[in-house]
This record gives structure tokens, sequence and C-alpha cells, in this order.
């Protein structure tokens, strides 16, 4: 299935199951109507001492996290490439071809999206609180919203997360795949 039919939804929930201590990560990629669209799944596992070692204040940059985002069916369809200093993402079609690039300027609450020919596609700005982003399109203009909802009292015990991604105008492709892989961005850098 092409990405371009696959996040067409106007609303798009990305969910992180709940698990002590995972050693990889894991994502499942919902529409509006809870219709399993696609899953994200780390390639690389992580011992559980690694993953302890990095919750700490002078833990070094790990590397680079990989994360391959497959349709319901199983076919991957998206390679997504967090870079070591955490600042950089790309998403690459499993051929090797570039959809675009994530990237935080300033702060962990702005964000960049361009394309593969490094247009700007969407900017992302988050409140302080980091639970509520908007998307603007290259003409400033209102596209979506992303929001990191309440899963439950498992996010007490487990990294699980649950994200909300509202379209509230046109966002054509590639911006629409950027943005709801954004969330996982989003995920990956503030709160696993």
């Amino acid at each position: 299935m092409s990405v371009d039919v696959l996040f067409d939804s106007p609303v798009v929930r990305v969910r992180q199951p709940g698990k002590i201590l995972p050693t990889q990560a894991r994502y499942e990629i919902f529409d509006d109507k809870r219709n399993h669209l696609a899953s994200a799944t780390e390639t690389d596992r992580r011992t559980r001492l690694q993953i302890l070692k990095a919750t700490l204040p002078t833990a070094p940059p790990a590397g680079a996290r990989i994360l391959t985002v497959t349709a319901a069916d199983e076919e991957p369809i998206l390679l997504l490439t967090r870079h070591p200093d955490g600042r950089l993402t790309e998403i690459h079609q499993p051929d090797g071809g570039l959809v675009g690039r994530i990237l935080a300027t300033g702060t962990t609450r702005h964000y960049s999206l361009t394309d593969d020919q490094e247009q700007v596609v969407a900017e992302i700005v988050g409140e302080l609180s980091l639970k509520h982003f908007r998307v603007t399109g290259p003409s400033g203009a209102r596209v979506a919203h992303l929001s990191k909802t309440w899963a439950g009292p498992k996010e007490w015990l487990t990294p699980a997360d649950n994200y909300k991604v509202t379209f509230s105008g046109p966002a054509p492709e590639p911006a629409r795949t950027l943005i709801v892989m954004t969330t996982i961005v989003l995920d990956l850098a503030l709160y696993e």
C-alpha cells in the first residue's frame, strides 16, 4: 500500500504499547475508526542495562535509532533513522529514496519538516507542556494538531504513550507522512 493512501485519514492515532523496560521501541498506527494502518518497530534491541544507563543524566548520546515502518500486511513502507545527536531524523522509502527530514530547531519544542529537496513542507511548535503541538504549512496556515493523550495508568509504570494527529487543512505528501512520523520522533526525544 502506498504511503499516500495510508495516512489519508483526518485523524491518525499512534500508540506505544506498554511494556516494563522494553528492549526495542514499537508503535502502532491507526486511523480515526481505529483500523490498524501500520507498525513502527526498532530494528535493534537494547539490553536492559543500556536502557537503564540511558536514563542517567550523564549518559552519552546513544547511537542511531532505526525503526522500520510496515503496513498492516507487514510490507515495509518506510525507514525512520534518528541520528545519534537526537536532533535530526530522516525518513526513507524501502528502496533508500529520501522522503524527508525532521529537524529539531532551537529546542525540542520546535521542528522543521523538509522534503527530499530540502524545501520546508511544515513547521511544528509545541506548547511548554510538550503535550500539544501546532503544525503549520509553508504559508503559515495551520494544517494539523499533534497531541499526547493519556495512555491510562500503564503510563505511570511503562513508557506507554498515545498520540493523536488531527489534520485541519490540506497536507500533501510528503508533509502528511512526516507529520505522522513526528509523533514517533517526539516520543523518542521527550518521553523514552
